[in-house]
């Protein structure tokens, strides 16, 4: 008797124990502050009727159980309503064995345990949410919009329609995007954003009162596309280029800077035209068309459509398309350009240039296809393709007894990466490199941005033995001051500096203060895009390190690097 009374006192402890950590898990858990107080009070309750030994506390289990099972059916959720109901089943079975075959109240405390444990489903459960309230949320927001006192996209469609049954109708479709309201949106929030667009858009619309620009309703000229788009129809049968002139005024306009929430703030606006003749297009073919200039030149702040865009659209559409199942080694070919050094006239280097050989566009450069090849995810299997290729190249000369470097292009941040360096790191070591065997060219802009992480990967490479090239200096000279901290080995100045040199002392005076800067620093200077005698000899009288160019031949395919080098060097020693 005494073992019986010693288990059933264990079992109440352990039960108690138990409910009263469930009890604090319910508190600190579950949101809802309803289901928090009816599993409380009834905890306590179970509590109260273990200790006191009085079973008629049950009843006020009872109560507390049924609220809870209201609570779960207002839900409409099957597994909470159906843990309650099994939790109050219980309930009443063990009250019966209690009265009938004398079952300890401890065995009560059970059923409270379970319906704490459908108290988590309950709160994790959707809520109810009044009906009315997401419908007409969305129609206060609309009715209070700024915008909404400009026409929209239906009105200019209707206007053009109008217009384009009238005789000798000849005019253009205006597309405006402004720029710059994902940082205020983000520090000053979305509501004064609305507003300064909204001010951006008055300031357009002041401007159009020509009587060449089209009226859409009986007040407004401007439409409103969506987003940050806005459009106009101006008449060009008075004057041809009356549109363009309004474009600069509105870009003049929005220049000025708005003051919004005691913050100043500058908004940008670029703008495409398309013209608009009697047998023209479809309207929504023409906003496309002025959608698809603004995206297709993405670096000028005015464009108009014409035709190829549509060409160049498609081609890189198709391109896409075959880059999905693209095999590098079958389609992509190595050529190779010589950098001929300006003191004895030997090769410095020879340059890789990546080639696609399109099957139905033929020989493809790098610049034609290498952001398609970006937008397909591949920009670093392409790199590590060309890695590859060129250290296969690299100990192929070697074993010939041709010592002469390699250089290939990365047209993106491949390279500032761990994985990369990596890669580059087995290849040297798979095909037995030496340092100068390799040399990476990378594009101007990836220096001048980067942060202490690219320096380290930079200076990884030096330590593996691999040169590095700064390609295209001269593109951008805003960012020429950044340049003399970097530890490169070459710098290639663009074409375009020596692309006309008919007024040689402003050119020497500005492209000659660039090579002595940068030969201070031990970097060697070469000049891209040398294609006469003249200019080659003007690069030599800046004193510049290399010169490289179609003087001295146009790319070749790589697989005849062999017997072309041998070639050249059997020229040199006559």
């Amino acid at each position: 008797m005494d073992g019986t009374l010693l288990s059933y006192s264990n079992l109440a402890i352990f039960l108690s124990g138990a409910l009263l950590m469930a009890m604090v898990a319910v508190l600190l858990t579950v949101k809802s502050n309803v289901i928090r107080l009816i599993l409380l009070c009834t905890g306590l309750i179970g509590l109260a009727m273990v200790s006191t030994a009085i079973p008629w506390f049950v009843v006020l289990l009872a109560l507390g159980f049924g609220f809870h099972l209201y609570q779960a059916n207002l839900l409409k959720q099957k597994l909470p309503l159906l843990v309650s109901a099994c939790a109050t089943g219980l309930l009443a079975l063990l009250f019966i064995g209690y009265l009938f075959f004398t079952l300890h109240l401890a065995w009560l405390l059970i059923p409270i345990l379970l319906l704490s444990s459908s108290s988590f489903s309950m709160d994790n459960a959707p809520q109810i949410a009044p009906p009315l309230k997401p419908q007409t949320d969305p129609e206060v927001y609309v009715e209070n919009s700024p915008l909404t006192s400009f026409p929209d996209k239906q009105q200019l469609r209707q206007k053009y329609n109008e217009l384009i049954n009238e005789d000798s109708f000849r005019a253009a479709l205006i597309v405006l995007r402004l720029e710059g309201f994902a940082q205020v949106n983000q520090h000053i929030g979305r509501d004064f954003g609305d507003l300064l667009l909204s001010q951006s858009a008055n300031r357009i619309k002041d401007l159009l009162n020509s009587d060449e620009v089209f009226y859409l309703d009986e007040q407004a000229k401007l439409a409103h596309l969506g987003g940050l788009n806005f459009a106009f129809i101006c008449d060009l049968q008075s004057h041809n280029h009356l549109h363009q002139q309004l474009i600069k005024q509105i870009i003049g306009a929005t220049l000025k800077p708005f003051n919004v929430a005691n913050c100043t703030i500058e908004v940008k606006v670029r703008a495409s035209y398309v013209h608009c003749e009697l047998q023209s297009s479809s309207f929504d073919e023409l906003i496309s068309h002025a959608y698809l200039a603004l995206d297709s030149r993405p670096d000028k702040q005015i464009v108009a459509y014409h035709q190829q865009m549509t060409v160049e659209h498609l081609e890189q559409q198709a391109r896409l398309t075959e880059l999905a199942n693209i095999s590098f080694a079958d389609e992509f070919e190595l050529f190779f350009q010589p950098v001929i050094r300006n003191s004895d006239g030997q090769i410095e280097f020879l340059e890789l240039l990546l080639r696609w050989q399109h099957p139905t566009q033929g020989t493809l450069s790098a610049s034609r296809f290498i952001n398609d090849i970006r937008i397909a995810g591949l920009g670093y299997s392409l790199a590590t393709f060309v890695i590859e290729r060129a250290g296969e190249l690299a100990m192929a000369l070697r074993m010939e007894g041709m010592r002469v470097p390699l250089s290939v292009n990365l047209f993106g941040p491949e390279m500032l990466n761990e994985e990369f360096v990596d890669f580059v790191y087995g290849v040297i070591g798979e095909h037995q490199l030496r340092p100068g065997d390799l040399i990476l060219e990378c594009p101007l802009h990836i220096f001048t941005s980067l942060d202490d992480k690219g320096r380290a990967m930079i200076a990884r490479l030096n330590s593996l033995g691999l040169k590095v090239c700064v390609d295209g200096l001269g593109d951008n000279p805003v960012l020429l001051s950044k340049l003399p901290s970097l530890a490169v080995e070459y710098i290639k100045v663009s074409p375009a500096l020596t692309a006309d040199f008919s007024n040689q002392n402003n050119i020497r005076s500005l492209v000659g203060g660039m090579v002595e800067m940068h030969n201070q620093q031990q970097t060697k200077v070469i000049f891209e895009g040398v294609e006469t005698l003249d200019q080659l000899k003007f690069v030599k009288s800046l004193k510049a390190y290399a010169s490289q160019g179609y003087y001295f031949g146009h790319p070749l395919s790589s697989l005849g690097l062999m017997s072309w080098f041998k070639q050249w060097l059997e020229a040199q020693e006559l």
